[in-house]
């Protein structure tokens, strides 16, 4: 299962919901018939694509109070119904549990393991557990220069870059 949004709370009263979503591309709701939210698998009713949300209506789902009982859930969906990715992009799923690698000189040095990936608006926030113990936290930027090798199962990152933005714990 892939997750690929947030319901954050009722829209209105007739059962829909704004969802924040967890892609870059929130138009690929428009083309999703079902979703996992929780335990229970939802048909879709009809999909809204605004600029700061997605906003869904569910079949059963027709009042605010109903809806109400879906704030927080996250959705997800069958790997099989996920569209074809781009060389070079990659789901935040899989990134849960794969190793972070920083490049320097050539030469990649294992950082550590990715615990979780949240996103607060501006950029995804990775949280690793590092080789050494510490726990590390850094911004998803672009200069980074990310790749991510499938088959090893690990991040690639800049390691100079990876200096500049992480933030590690006090311990």
């Amino acid at each position: 299962m892939i997750t690929v949004g947030q319901i954050t709370k009722p829209q209105g009263v007739r059962g829909e919901v704004k969802v924040i979503p967890m892609t870059d591309d929130p138009s690929r709701f428009c083309l999703l018939k079902t979703v996992t939210v929780g335990s229970r698998v939802l048909k879709i009713a009809a999909v809204r694509v605004a600029s700061d949300a997605v906003y869904i209506k569910f079949d059963g789902v027709n009042d605010r109070n109903a809806a109400e009982t879906l704030r927080g859930e996250y959705l997800a969906i069958d790997r099989a119904a996920a569209v074809p990715l781009d060389d070079g992009e990659f789901f935040i799923a899989d990134l849960i549990g794969a190793k972070l690698a920083a490049r320097r000189d050539g030469n990649a040095e294992t950082v550590g393991k990715i615990l979780a990936v949240q996103n607060f608006g501006a950029a995804d926030v990775f949280t690793v557990k590092c080789d050494n113990g510490k726990e590390m936290t850094f911004a998803f930027v672009a200069a980074l220069c990310a790749e991510y090798d499938e088959n090893a199962n690990t991040l690639y990152v800049d390691g100079g870059k990876l200096d500049e933005v992480a933030v590690y714990d006090e311990d």
